[in-house]
């Protein structure tokens, strides 16, 4: 991480030099400002890929706040630029969204197109199967693959089957490895639905822990996967503690560890760690 103040690296954004511009987006990395969005997005054309990326993603990071700017941005977007942001709309992970990607199917950017149909599995927009569906016969592999994963996500039988018809209609044998592999994945959440378990995507923890040292926003975001699924590991619930400490964020420290008393409530050993915490923090 670099140690830039915001006002500089907003600014250097704009730098004829590479080296310089890379240094600022990752000065950027987990902003909460909004006067923030803007150079973003505008960073989001940048020439090099890997400024683009990053971004793409800070802003996708930022959610709920940075929505309302990238649709707009998004709406006027072609090509390549348009992808960009359609990673970063995707990384949202907001509901408000799912009506911009359905009408992206259709654009004229393969890339746009793929990005859009794996967004609407991820944010399980089940009312879209047919939309979805409709990727299956996309002149791109890329998109009919991303078509097949958004699939396995929605998980329900209508999904399932659409699945096999096209590993039924297809030659290529990766495709139907990815067939397969969708299929196990929506049978999984089927039985996991069943048994009412939450079905929640998840990281492994050491990924996390890494990316803690370049992403701290992302990495929060990953650990409350763990809290909202109720996982029985305490170490995500330690680390989100030790994090919003950091961030002198109490009112998100004693939620996790309120969850965390609930969820471990019959094993003495781990319960003692929260409670003993939470009786610090009164």
């Amino acid at each position: 991480m670099t140690n830039l103040s915001f006002n500089d690296a907003i600014s250097n954004l704009s730098s004829d030099d590479v080296k310089v511009r890379k240094e600022a987006i990752e000065s950027l990395v987990g902003i909460t400002d909004e006067s923030a969005i803007e150079p973003l997005i505008k960073a989001t054309t940048d020439d090099n890929a890997q400024v683009r990326f990053k971004a793409a993603e800070i802003l996708g990071n930022m959610g709920e706040l940075a929505v309302d700017k990238l649709t707009d941005e998004f709406n006027n977007a072609e090509g390549k630029n348009k992808r960009f942001l359609a990673f970063a709309l995707k990384e949202t992970e907001n509901e408000k969204i799912v009506p911009y990607f359905v009408e992206s199917t259709d654009d004229e950017d393969f890339g746009v197109r793929k990005v859009a149909v794996r967004a609407l599995g991820e944010l399980q927009a089940v009312s879209e199967l047919s939309t979805i569906g409709k990727c299956l016969e996309d002149e791109d592999w890329g998109v009919r693959l991303a078509a097949i994963q958004a699939l396995g996500d929605l998980a329900t039988d209508e999904a399932i089957k659409l699945i096999k018809d096209a590993r039924k209609a297809e030659k290529d044998k990766d495709f139907k490895k990815s067939c397969n592999k969708a299929i196990k994945k929506a049978e999984k959440r089927q039985k996991a639905k069943k048994s009412g378990e939450a079905i929640v995507k998840v990281i492994p923890m050491s990924t996390i822990k890494e990316m803690e040292k370049t992403n701290v926003q992302k990495a929060i975001k990953e650990y409350e996967r763990y809290v909202e699924a109720k996982q029985v590991k305490d170490a995500p619930y330690k680390r989100l503690c030790v994090l919003y400490r950091k961030a002198n964020d109490y009112d998100n420290e004693v939620r996790v560890i309120e969850t965390a008393i609930d969820v471990f409530k019959d094993n003495d050993k781990k319960l003692s760690y929260f409670e003993k915490r939470l009786a610090k923090l009164k």
